[in-house]
Formats: structure tokens, sequence, C-alpha cells
């Protein structure tokens, strides 16, 4: 099985009228099903550096009328890179995030920046190496496996809330602030 954002989404817990922010959002797999879960009150922020995938991303947003969703070019691995206030955000999540990071502590320490008290992180990422290799020889990238993750963020300090299944191929975490 593979992993199902409206099904993860589900397990974030996430309600009608908060905001999330997606690091590494892409093409938007996980923007739009967030969108519809914190409804027209809610707001999504779709942060990356791609801005191509960001222009997409905006089209694709005005064409479903997601008014909800803003679209933030920024940098998760500066501080302040996302050009987000302090503890104003209910979540953020990294989808198939970890492992693209050159600092992983650095992403965590905006995203905990931006978290309110009680405010939820949510990982899903890669837990075994088949389909990841492919991708991992073309960009010499590291997998993070789910214990790394686990203490990663322990290190950041946010506690754990529980972990949750994603499918074969991915793990799911959830901590809070």
């Amino acid at each position: 099985m593979i992993s199902s954002p409206e099904k993860n989404v589900s397990e974030f817990g996430f309600m009608p009228g908060q905001k999330v922010a997606d690091f590494g959002s892409g093409a938007g797999h996980y923007v739009f099903v967030l969108s519809k879960v914190l409804g027209p009150t809610g707001r999504v922020y779709a942060v990356d550096l791609n801005e191509d995938l960001l222009v997409r991303l905006v089209k694709e947003a005005d064409s479903m009328s997601a008014d909800n969703v803003r679209v933030i070019e920024g940098d998760v691995e500066t501080v302040r890179g996302t050009e987000l206030k302090d503890e104003i955000l209910d979540g953020v999540l990294f989808s198939n995030m970890l492992s693209s990071l050159s600092s992983i502590d650095a992403a965590l320490t905006e995203a905990v920046r931006i978290l309110k008290k009680g405010g939820r992180v949510c990982v899903v990422d890669w837990k075994d190496s088949g389909l990841f290799e492919a991708e991992q020889s073309k960009t010499k990238r590291k997998m993070v496996t789910e214990s790394d993750a686990r203490n990663l963020l322990a290190k950041a300090g946010l506690m754990f809330v529980k972990s949750f299944d994603t499918g074969d191929h991915h793990y799911g975490l959830i901590f809070k602030k």
C-alpha cells in the first residue's frame, strides 16, 4: 500500500479553522487535502524553495477556489526563512522532507519557532530503502529512519504523541510542542 495523503491527514487530527504549514510542499499533495480539512476559516501555508512548483500550486489553488492556501517561497532551514510570525501555527508537516534537508536541526528550530504551545509536528517519511534507493542514488540523500526522526524531534524539544500506519513504504509520527 502506498502512503495516502487523505488517510495521513486524518491521523494528524487538525480541525477547521486551524493554521498549518507544509514544509517542502512541492506540488501540493498534502496542501489541498489540508485545505479541505481546515476549511475556509483555516489556513495552509505551502513553503518551498522551488518557485516553479509554487507557481503551479498557486494556479491549482485558484482553479480549485482554495482561498485558504498561502504560498511562501522560503527556506525552512533558515531562522525566519518562512517569514511566519512566532507561535502562530497549530501544525507543521514534513512529508518525505527530512532526507532532503542539509540541516534537520535548523528546520525543526524553525518549526518550533512558528508553532503555538501544543501545536503538532507531523512527519511522513520513508521507512524502507527499496523505493527510496532510486531517488537516493541520484541525489546522494541519506534516508532518515523512524528512530533517527524520533531522536531529532525529541532533541528539538518536542514531545512524542503517536506513530501511525502510513502504508508499506513510509512511517508516520506526531510530536507536539
